[in-house]
């Protein structure tokens, strides 16, 4: 199966029909096909958590072997489909494939492949500062994560009504566990905007480009660091090759 053919997801709040027509465009530019799922509407991390949630129990229902679910955040970087096909040609068993996290410690590139890092066999932290690798707004999960990632649900606070955010989760208790990566520069980022999880106005943009600098290594080539020309790139309706 290759990752157009992985079924995919797009998770939108109904509320926020901005995200939702900036995604369809991404998804246009990539050529994808996908559903659309309203997302839960809690007002804050937790209906992030539970979307996906419930989207693992559709695909169970379908007997779906892979799934990619895409945040209504996501940008594609104008390498995106190049990028792809190198890292789909190096894809043999993989668990946790996330096409663009933040990193907040230094990570290694896989020791059998060219084009990932390796999430599942990460260095020791070198401080206290160096946190951990969250952010799922472009995520292949594998089936047997479904049910993994579902036992969240048993990490409830005292109160009862709130568990782990699912990137944590992830962080702390999947990909140590399961064979995770992601590429070797990021593949999506999120863009600059007002969040509905923390209810601020955040440049992901920049964190995720920088930190990238910062703990793997990859430098991503100067032309790609402003969102604004990476969107000015991909109007022009051209996929840009990447040498790493």
């Amino acid at each position: 199966m290759t990752i157009s053919e992985i079924p995919k997801f797009i998770i939108n709040l109904k509320r926020r029909p901005d995200r939702l027509k900036s995604i369809i465009k991404e998804m246009d530019y990539m050529g994808w096909e996908y559903e659309i799922f309203e997302a839960v509407d809690t007002g804050n991390y937790m209906g992030c958590t539970l979307s996906h949630l419930e989207i693992f129990e559709i695909c169970k229902s379908r007997g779906y072997d892979k799934v990619m679910i895409i945040e209504d955040d996501t940008y594609f970087m104008p390498y995106a489909k190049d990028l792809i096909s190198k890292v789909e040609n190096e894809l043999d068993d993989f668990d946790y494939l996330n096409f663009g996290p933040t990193l907040n410690r230094k990570v290694n590139k896989s020791e059998n492949h060219n084009y990932l890092l390796d999430l599942k066999n990460l260095p020791p932290k070198e401080n206290e500062q160096q946190r951990g690798i969250y952010n799922t707004n472009c995520v292949i999960y594998d089936k047997k994560l479904f049910n993994e990632i579902s036992k969240i649900s048993e990490t409830k606070f005292q109160d009862g009504q709130f568990f782990y955010a699912i990137d944590d989760f992830i962080y702390q208790k999947v990909m140590g566990n399961f064979n995770s990566y992601c590429p070797v520069l990021p593949i999506t980022t999120q863009g600059n905007d007002y969040s509905d999880v923390s209810h601020n106005e955040y440049n992901n943009f920049y964190t995720i480009t920088y930190n990238w600098v910062l703990y793997s290594g990859n430098k991503i080539p100067q032309q790609y660091l402003n969102l604004k020309k990476n969107l000015e790139f991909k109007d022009k309706k051209e996929h840009y090759t990447i040498e790493i």
